[in-house]
């Protein structure tokens, strides 16, 4: 069989905001499969910053089907917490809101590496990898 493949990116990333994933509605990734609208019907905790945060997703065929890698990669310097599952909230500079989690398994994983600052004044930085595989995996939120 030919393993068809495809990738695309955001065009840039405005803001990130996580919520529980307990608090976000069941089975989204098929909402948006069947082009119904989906929400998040709780405040998200804004994530502050620091460089620039990527999101690249690659759509592959896999068992019989199509899946969705949405990578995200973000710096900063609050925690974010990883002792509950947590789903992303994605804003891109057309203020347009993308979902990278799900109510149900299988939930995002979190990477965090620790560096620390220079002694010019750079800070010390928490950097993130956030990998979610799913039927739909970046869930536009509009």
């Amino acid at each position: 069989m030919i393993s068809q493949e495809t990738q695309y990116a955001l065009p840039g990333i405005k803001s990130i905001a996580y919520v529980p994933c307990e608090l976000v509605q069941r089975n989204c990734d098929l909402k948006c499969l069947a082009s119904m609208p989906v929400r998040v019907f709780t405040t998200p905790i804004p994530i502050i910053l620091k460089g620039e945060a990527t999101c690249a997703t690659v759509s592959q065929y896999d068992k019989n089907g199509r899946t969705e890698t949405t990578t995200l990669r973000f710096a900063t310097l609050s925690p974010v917490p990883v002792n509950k599952h947590v789903a992303f909230i994605v804003t891109d500079t057309n203020d347009h809101p993308f979902l990278v989690g799900l109510h149900e398994a299988p939930y995002p994983v979190i990477k965090i590496s620790h560096s620390t600052g220079t002694p010019d004044g750079d800070p010390a930085v928490l950097t993130y990898e956030v990998t979610f595989k799913a039927l739909k995996s970046l869930i536009p939120m509009w």
